[in-house]
């Protein structure tokens, strides 16, 4: 299979740092098994953790994939944050690559709003946003109903860009996300990455997440757009405008609009087939195995 996308990751990850989430984490490792994208780089961003957290956690996360030839670019730490050498990046690559580069956005979008301070044609120069964010309401469930938005919330007017940029954009709201749970038995397949720190790691959060026998633990948030990259097929298309206001946004509140009221965007609604959606999963996965050794300490200072 040839390299049929060019993509930027703009991630909060914290997969490695106690008590935060995986889902990037676990993004990153399906991204390095594809033989259809080429990553181009990451760029970091504050959302479920510090940005140091967050940063210090994805380098470790190369290191131990013996990926650190990937380009990685801190960025932003806090809301309406100055354009960091994260949003340099994403402005020069996507100038240098017109049309070409799509960007896998699993966090708050401060990093693109910044992009654009750099160069006013940044979003006019992507091929497409795939963002994971947004919800109609709070999710149901004793342990996700408590669990606020994050990744249009942190940075608002991040988003609010990000919604309205000329580009074509798909959004993968909770709603949808929740159709795709990953738990400890899902986990346990996994076999090359038994006795690593990523798997401990993963198996940590799961068991945190793990409230009751019927419960799935987690879904698989991130996974989502990075899966819609390569088959968009695998998800209805579903063109809705949505007019959510920067304030609407602080809370990460999606709100519709009739035709021309707000910004066109695709937000599926369904997965077309779940079962075809694990598939694609465990095969991508069960390509990459950790070259780190065993049960090291990860020695990222978080």
């Amino acid at each position: 299979m040839g390299v049929t996308e060019r993509v930027i990751c703009d991630c909060d990850n914290t997969l490695g740092v106690p008590d935060k989430p995986i889902d990037d984490g676990q993004t990153l490792l399906y991204l390095f098994g594809r033989t259809d994208i080429e990553l181009l780089g990451v760029t970091t961003t504050f959302g479920n953790g510090s940005i140091s957290e967050v940063h210090g956690a994805t380098e470790w996360l190369l290191r131990e994939l013996g990926r650190e030839d990937v380009p990685l670019f801190q960025g932003e730490g806090q809301r309406g944050q100055a354009p960091t050498e994260a949003a340099h990046y994403l402005a020069e690559m996507a100038a240098q690559h017109p049309g070409e580069i799509s960007v896998l956005a699993l966090g708050p979008l401060g990093n693109l709003r910044a992009a654009v301070e750099v160069d006013p044609n940044f979003l006019r120069n992507l091929k497409q946003i795939a963002v994971m964010g947004g919800y109609f309401r709070r999710l149901e469930g004793a342990y996700w109903a408590k669990v606020p938005e994050l990744n249009l919330s942190l940075d608002p007017e991040g988003a609010y860009t990000a919604l309205h940029a000329p580009c074509p954009v798909t959004l993968m709201n909770a709603h949808v996300c929740q159709q795709a749970p990953f738990g400890l038995p899902d986990l346990e397949r996994m076999t090359a990455w038994r006795n690593t720190e990523i798997y401990d790691s993963l198996h940590r959060w799961l068991l945190r997440c793990q409230v009751g026998p019927s419960l799935p633990g987690d879904y698989l948030w991130d996974l989502l757009p990075a899966v819609y990259l390569s088959y968009p097929e695998l998800f209805d298309e579903n063109r809705v405008w949505v007019r959510s206001t920067v304030s609407d946004l602080e809370t990460g509140t999606i709100v519709l609009g009739q035709e021309g009221d707000g910004a066109q965007i695709n937000m599926p609604s369904r997965i077309r087939d779940l079962n075809r959606f694990y598939e694609i999963l465990y095969e991508v996965w069960m390509r990459v195995e950790p070259t780190g050794q065993r049960h090291r300490g990860m020695g990222h200072g978080i």
